[in-house]
């Protein structure tokens, strides 16, 4: 689905009914605006409000009776991990934004949300940081003022900061034990010298391992990247935009600081393909990742909405090699483009292959690729382009029922775009991808010489060379991109946002 690149919080259902509360004087400072509603995903027109402190806010009234989400978008991710030895902090904030401040402890706040009828949670990407919350709209007057003391006035001591440095380590050791991070650690690292993309969201362990030593740059980093400029408030469902402004203009409209804006490496050009074989210390499945370096999600042009059309034609259920593959010869146990794989940067396409009892990376390489050059020389059927463009719209209103979905899609497109109807653009854009498109993206960016291959094995199938991956794997030192960091400067203002459960990849 489009609108979901990453997995997405929980969600419950709740009853109760919008409150109404007046506007106070303070909002005729806001500057406003709503984008234009032609061709919309969403069944109402999101309004967006900029606070004079830079905060936005997008109010989105739904028919939900008695229900609301409310998400805080950071626009802060690994992207922006530049000192070498300190990957992994964008992450690690999404644990402790939610230990507490001086006015309620972590305790109090969790059943603080309990009493309100809320879900909350939070993850983090590459490019940003996601807090969700759904509860009863009318719960609205008694979340905000929380959110509000957090985001402004998080507090820890460093006991508590250590104690959370070691669970993100077990999160690390945890997700170590699976097959599929440990090849996109390995992806990361190899289509990615200079730009922060080599590294995934949860950082590299050494930085990890040394995290309990850096509480001093942890509170730098709060208030270099939890600033009013840099987050933005999406509130959906049964809601009013003036009751929502005047709370949060209320509540948040003191919040000062302004965000640090890291200089991020920029990636040299790939001229030749990689390719990395690995093996895991006992049984598990054959599988392959390929990864092609592509251009930063836009929607200047129709490149990256053919890119999406064309994963869909090449990698699909119904799309030949899939046929061939996976239902004739059954030398797949599946096979699939990841969705939505939109950055701020140039990022990756990537192809991922369950393979079969008899496994050839090698020829499902060739297949691969083979496939994209076929799409590179012949231009797709218009009347295949054309079913494709159809799932892929129906799919944007189609993953945006409820009001968290809604909040999260308009999250998520802003966080990448900075546009809060950038759902509407791609949804018109979609609509114009020719057969001429599929194949200009298929021949100048999807090519061997931008192509990234992860292979791994089964313990004792392995090629000579494959490195070990895995519970038991040799301890590897892997340097920062190279970088030229800047020291971290402590501006006199602050930052939130982070998520705690899993979230990050």
């Amino acid at each position: 689905m489009l609108a979901c690149p990453q997995p997405r919080p929980h969600l419950r259902r709740a009853t109760p009914a919008h409150a109404s509360v007046a506007l106070c004087a303070a909002l005729l400072a806001l500057g406003s605006y709503a984008p234009n509603a032609s061709a919309q995903v969403l069944p109402a027109t999101p309004t967006v409000d900029t606070l004079p402190n830079g905060l936005r806010v997008v109010v989105l009234p739904l028919n939900s009776p008695g229900l609301a989400a409310w998400d805080v978008l950071v626009r802060t991710g690994a992207r922006d991990e530049i000192e070498p030895g300190h990957s992994g902090f964008a992450h690690l904030f999404e644990h402790m934004m939610f230990r507490g401040t001086e006015r309620m402890s972590a305790h109090a706040y969790e059943h603080h949300m309990q009493s309100l009828g809320a879900d909350n949670n939070a993850y983090t990407t590459e490019d940003f940081t996601l807090y969700t919350v759904t509860l009863p709209s009318r719960a609205l007057a008694q979340l905000i003022p929380v959110e509000a003391d957090r985001f402004q006035h998080l507090h820890y001591d460093e006991p508590t900061f250590q104690t959370e440095t070691r669970a993100v380590l077990g999160e690390y050791n945890k997700n170590s034990a699976n097959p599929v991070r440990a090849m996109w650690e390995v992806l990361s690292e190899t289509a990615f010298t200079q730009h922060t993309y080599s590294h995934t969201t949860l950082g590299y362990l050494a930085d990890i391992e040394a995290m309990p030593t850096m509480y001093t740059y942890s509170q730098q980093f709060f208030r270099r990247f939890y600033t009013p400029d840099n987050c933005t408030i999406i509130v959906a469902g049964d809601v009013q935009r003036e009751a929502v402004l005047a709370l949060v203009t209320q509540h948040f409209g003191a919040w000062s600081g302004h965000r640090d804006n890291p200089t991020i490496a920029v990636e040299p050009a790939q001229t030749a393909p990689r390719r990395r074989d690995l093996v895991w210390p006992s049984a598990t499945t054959p599988r392959v990742l390929v990864g092609y370096r592509v251009p930063a999600f836009s929607l200047a042009n129709r490149d990256s909405a053919a890119l999406e059309v064309l994963g869909a034609l090449a990698f699909s259920e119904s799309s030949p090699l899939y046929q061939q593959w996976v239902v004739r010869d059954q030398r797949l146990l599946g096979l699939e483009s990841w969705k939505a794989e939109v950055h701020r940067d140039p990022g990756l396409f990537v192809v991922d292959a369950r393979m079969g009892a008899s496994p050839d990376p090698n020829a499902l390489e060739s297949a691969i690729q083979a496939t994209l050059d076929e799409l590179g020389r012949t231009p797709p059927e218009a009347a295949r382009v054309a079913a494709v463009v159809s799932n892929l719209r129906y799919s944007l209103p189609m993953s945006a029922q409820t009001p968290s979905a809604s909040a999260e899609m308009i999250a998520r497109w802003m966080a990448v775009t900075g546009d809060v109807a950038a759902y509407d653009t791609l949804y018109r854009t979609l609509a114009e991808v020719t057969p001429a498109d599929v194949q200009r993206v298929a021949s100048q960016i999807l090519t061997t010489a931008h192509r990234t291959t992860i292979a791994l094995y089964p313990a004792g199938t392995a090629p000579a060379g494959a490195r070990l991956v895995g519970p038991g794997a040799p301890r590897r030192v892997v340097e920062a991109p190279g970088v030229t960091p800047t020291p971290p400067r402590a501006p006199a203002a602050r930052r939130p946002t982070t998520r705690r459960a899993g979230g990050a990849r």
